[in-house]
């Protein structure tokens, strides 16, 4: 299921000889969801489907390197505790929130990514006979859903030059997701609606399941980004493009064309666009915008 993560690169040097900085790549400005109208490869002239950037494993070498310079600012209180969750943790063998704890500490403290990758994998996949507080059984195994959440985003990215997998990481979401961890189920619904393909094998495009993903966050975790998310889904109708962010109900609806304002790039779909709208439905997505106090936009 995996792919490999990319051969890693060192920074370009400017004509003055200097190392660019290295928040000035591309892949940092990028989003990890797909393509976006922004992108260049969206724009290609070789009608080829728009595939988004591969990460390059250095995208947080300068994090890494501005708190290994740091002194270290934690008290002694709470170097005991994370002492008591190391010490738990007994190697991947005690409770599943120790583990998650000492994986917290690893990336975030240490910046040692690939040790915390193996303790959220081990705390995302226990087996049914574990005891540990907190697990949930999903699949016949048990998990505990912020590893499996936490896992996922360390594979979307290759974070610390561990293991990029966007195959593996939708799966990790659909796990987490499906443990009951709002935030998975938010990110799973955005890859699924990334452009088709994008994402590369193994990550689904399906608005559908997407909508009832988003559906299921905003009613049950009450996120307002999911209900304002789906809403605007139901009201963007399918004459406008994906990224648009505004459009009257009668553009929505075919009944006027798609103005173009100042300093606004066109709004209207293209013919070669892949992706698929949901049908209009301004009054569902009205009560969404209500349950998060938005009701100005109907």
């Amino acid at each position: 299921m995996g792919a490999s993560q990319s051969t890693a690169s060192t920074p370009s040097v400017s004509s003055e000889g200097n190392p660019e900085h290295l928040l000035d790549s591309k892949v940092i400005k990028t989003p990890i969801f797909g393509v976006t109208d922004n992108d260049e490869s969206s724009n290609n002239n070789n009608g080829e489907r728009p595939q988004a950037p591969t990460p390059t494993g250095h995208e947080y070498d300068l994090m890494d390197q501005i708190v290994s310079d740091l002194p270290s600012v934690i008290d002694d209180e709470s170097k005991k505790q994370v002492e008591e969750y190391i010490s738990s943790c007994a190697n991947g063998e005690g409770p599943m929130v120790s583990c998650f704890s000492t994986a917290e500490y690893l990336s975030l403290f240490l910046r040692k990514h690939g040790d915390a990758a193996e303790l959220y994998h081990n705390t995302c996949f226990r087996p049914a006979k574990d005891k540990s507080p907190n697990g949930v059984e999903v699949d016949g195994t048990k998990a505990y859903p912020p590893s499996c959440f936490n896992l996922a985003q360390m594979r979307m990215t290759g974070k610390g030059r561990t293991k990029f997998d966007r195959s593996e990481a939708y799966q990790l979401f659909d796990r987490a997701c499906r443990g009951g961890h709002g935030g998975a189920c938010y990110l799973q619904a955005k890859m699924l609606l990334s452009y088709p393909g994008s994402l590369g094998e193994g990550v689904p495009y399906d608005v559908p399941k997407a909508a009832e993903l988003l559906k299921h966050v905003c009613e049950v975790n009450e996120d307002s980004v999911s209900c304002f998310t789906l809403a605007t889904m139901l009201l963007r109708g399918d004459k406008v493009k994906s990224e648009a962010d505004n459009v009257s109900p009668k553009e929505a609806r075919g009944e006027t064309a798609l103005k173009m304002r100042a300093n606004e790039r066109s709004r209207e779909k293209s013919s070669k666009d892949e992706r698929s709208a949901l049908k209009r439905d301004p009054k569902f997505a009205e009560k969404l915008l209500q349950q998060v106090g938005i009701q100005s936009l109907i």
